[in-house]
Protein backbone atom coordinates (compact mmCIF):
# COMPACT_ATOMS: atom_id res chain seq x y z
CA UNK A 1 0.00 0.00 0.00
CA UNK A 2 3.13 2.64 0.56
CA UNK A 3 3.71 1.85 -3.13
CA UNK A 4 0.51 3.28 -4.13
CA UNK A 5 0.91 5.83 -1.74
CA UNK A 6 4.52 6.75 -3.19
CA UNK A 7 3.57 6.75 -6.64
CA UNK A 8 0.11 8.88 -6.24
CA UNK A 9 1.80 11.34 -4.32
CA UNK A 10 4.36 11.53 -7.20
CA UNK A 11 1.34 11.80 -9.81
CA UNK A 12 -0.26 15.19 -7.95
CA UNK A 13 2.80 16.87 -8.42
CA UNK A 14 4.29 15.63 -12.45
CA UNK A 15 4.73 18.76 -14.55
CA UNK A 16 2.69 19.21 -17.37
CA UNK A 17 1.40 21.83 -19.92
CA UNK A 18 -0.08 22.77 -23.38
CA UNK A 19 3.65 22.72 -24.32
CA UNK A 20 3.97 18.95 -23.25
CA UNK A 21 4.00 16.50 -25.93
CA UNK A 22 0.59 14.65 -26.26
CA UNK A 23 2.27 11.51 -25.76
CA UNK A 24 3.39 12.27 -22.32
CA UNK A 25 -0.52 13.76 -21.66
CA UNK A 26 -1.51 10.34 -23.18
CA UNK A 27 1.11 8.79 -21.10
CA UNK A 28 0.04 10.77 -17.93
CA UNK A 29 -3.85 10.17 -18.35
CA UNK A 30 -2.88 6.30 -18.39
CA UNK A 31 -1.03 6.59 -15.13
CA UNK A 32 -3.49 9.14 -13.06
CA UNK A 33 -6.53 6.06 -14.19
CA UNK A 34 -4.84 3.56 -13.59
CA UNK A 35 -3.95 5.01 -9.75
CA UNK A 36 -7.34 6.10 -9.56
CA UNK A 37 -8.63 2.46 -9.87
CA UNK A 38 -5.68 1.26 -6.93
CA UNK A 39 -6.40 4.41 -4.10
CA UNK A 40 -9.10 3.82 -1.94
CA UNK A 41 -8.77 7.15 -0.38
CA UNK A 42 -11.78 9.92 -1.67
CA UNK A 43 -9.57 12.74 -1.31
CA UNK A 44 -6.84 10.92 -3.54
CA UNK A 45 -9.46 9.99 -5.69
CA UNK A 46 -11.07 13.62 -6.52
CA UNK A 47 -7.15 14.94 -6.72
CA UNK A 48 -6.36 12.24 -9.32
CA UNK A 49 -9.53 12.82 -10.97
CA UNK A 50 -9.15 16.61 -11.50
CA UNK A 51 -5.45 15.86 -12.63
CA UNK A 52 -6.53 13.49 -14.90
CA UNK A 53 -9.74 16.26 -16.41
CA UNK A 54 -6.80 19.18 -16.71
CA UNK A 55 -4.02 16.14 -18.73
CA UNK A 56 -7.52 15.05 -21.27
CA UNK A 57 -8.44 18.52 -21.16
CA UNK A 58 -5.12 19.81 -22.90
CA UNK A 59 -4.83 16.33 -24.83
CA UNK A 60 -8.05 17.01 -26.76
CA UNK A 61 -6.77 20.19 -28.61
CA UNK A 62 -4.07 18.12 -29.77
CA UNK A 63 -5.95 14.84 -31.17
CA UNK A 64 -5.61 16.59 -34.91
CA UNK A 65 -2.38 17.69 -35.19
CA UNK A 66 0.13 16.60 -37.37
CA UNK A 67 3.10 14.54 -35.37
CA UNK A 68 6.06 16.69 -34.10
CA UNK A 69 9.03 16.09 -36.96
CA UNK A 70 10.85 15.11 -33.75
CA UNK A 71 8.29 11.71 -32.44
CA UNK A 72 8.40 10.81 -35.99
CA UNK A 73 10.63 7.88 -35.68
CA UNK A 74 8.69 6.65 -32.59
CA UNK A 75 6.11 5.95 -34.95
CA UNK A 76 8.29 4.78 -37.61
CA UNK A 77 7.98 1.04 -38.01
CA UNK A 78 9.97 -1.62 -40.13
CA UNK A 79 7.37 -4.55 -39.41
CA UNK A 80 3.38 -4.61 -38.36
CA UNK A 81 3.10 -4.86 -35.21
CA UNK A 82 1.92 -8.14 -33.57
CA UNK A 83 -0.71 -6.24 -31.88
CA UNK A 84 -2.24 -2.83 -31.48
CA UNK A 85 -4.24 -1.23 -28.96
CA UNK A 86 -7.65 -2.55 -28.21
CA UNK A 87 -10.66 -2.09 -25.84
CA UNK A 88 -11.11 -5.70 -24.83
CA UNK A 89 -13.09 -5.82 -21.52
CA UNK A 90 -14.94 -9.20 -20.73
CA UNK A 91 -18.42 -9.01 -21.66
CA UNK A 92 -19.84 -8.77 -18.00
CA UNK A 93 -17.56 -6.33 -17.59
CA UNK A 94 -18.91 -4.44 -20.92
CA UNK A 95 -21.92 -5.27 -19.47
CA UNK A 96 -21.55 -3.55 -16.36
CA UNK A 97 -20.32 -0.36 -17.85
CA UNK A 98 -23.70 0.30 -19.67
CA UNK A 99 -25.86 -0.43 -17.18
CA UNK A 100 -23.69 1.80 -14.31
CA UNK A 101 -23.99 4.72 -17.47
CA UNK A 102 -27.58 3.75 -17.95
CA UNK A 103 -28.41 4.27 -14.36
CA UNK A 104 -26.37 7.89 -14.63
CA UNK A 105 -28.47 9.16 -17.32
CA UNK A 106 -31.67 7.85 -15.52
CA UNK A 107 -30.33 9.75 -12.47
CA UNK A 108 -30.49 12.51 -14.19
CA UNK A 109 -27.54 13.84 -12.17
CA UNK A 110 -25.31 15.41 -14.98
CA UNK A 111 -25.68 18.77 -16.47
CA UNK A 112 -27.14 18.18 -19.97
CA UNK A 113 -24.03 18.38 -22.18
CA UNK A 114 -22.04 16.17 -19.89
CA UNK A 115 -25.36 13.98 -20.46
CA UNK A 116 -25.04 14.10 -24.17
CA UNK A 117 -21.73 13.15 -24.64
CA UNK A 118 -22.30 9.80 -21.88
CA UNK A 119 -25.11 9.35 -24.08
CA UNK A 120 -22.82 8.51 -27.24
CA UNK A 121 -20.02 7.02 -24.51
CA UNK A 122 -23.27 4.40 -23.93
CA UNK A 123 -24.26 4.51 -27.62
CA UNK A 124 -20.44 3.35 -28.40
CA UNK A 125 -20.34 0.63 -25.26
CA UNK A 126 -23.74 -0.58 -26.33
CA UNK A 127 -22.81 -1.10 -29.68
CA UNK A 128 -19.56 -2.90 -29.64
CA UNK A 129 -21.13 -5.17 -26.11
CA UNK A 130 -23.90 -6.13 -28.65
CA UNK A 131 -21.57 -6.72 -31.74
CA UNK A 132 -18.93 -8.78 -29.30
CA UNK A 133 -22.18 -10.65 -27.89
CA UNK A 134 -23.23 -11.21 -32.02
CA UNK A 135 -19.60 -12.14 -33.25
CA UNK A 136 -19.26 -15.01 -35.25
CA UNK A 137 -16.90 -17.45 -32.58
CA UNK A 138 -15.85 -21.04 -34.62
CA UNK A 139 -14.21 -21.40 -37.86
CA UNK A 140 -15.26 -24.39 -40.02
CA UNK A 141 -12.44 -25.47 -41.52
CA UNK A 142 -11.32 -28.74 -43.04
CA UNK A 143 -9.78 -30.20 -39.57
CA UNK A 144 -13.36 -29.28 -38.20
CA UNK A 145 -14.62 -26.31 -36.38
CA UNK A 146 -12.02 -24.41 -34.25
CA UNK A 147 -12.75 -21.22 -32.22
CA UNK A 148 -11.80 -17.88 -33.85
CA UNK A 149 -9.81 -16.38 -31.04
CA UNK A 150 -7.20 -19.69 -31.03
CA UNK A 151 -6.47 -18.25 -34.60
CA UNK A 152 -6.34 -14.81 -33.52
CA UNK A 153 -4.48 -15.22 -30.54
Amino acid sequence: MATITTHAQALFTVPFSHNTDFTDLADHCERFAHTLLETGDPAKKMALCARLSACLALLQPTLNEPIPSHLVERFTLTDLPSRLPAFEPESELLGLYCQTLTQLLISNALPRDMAKVMEGLLYELVGFYAGTLNAPRWLQTPEGRVAIDALID
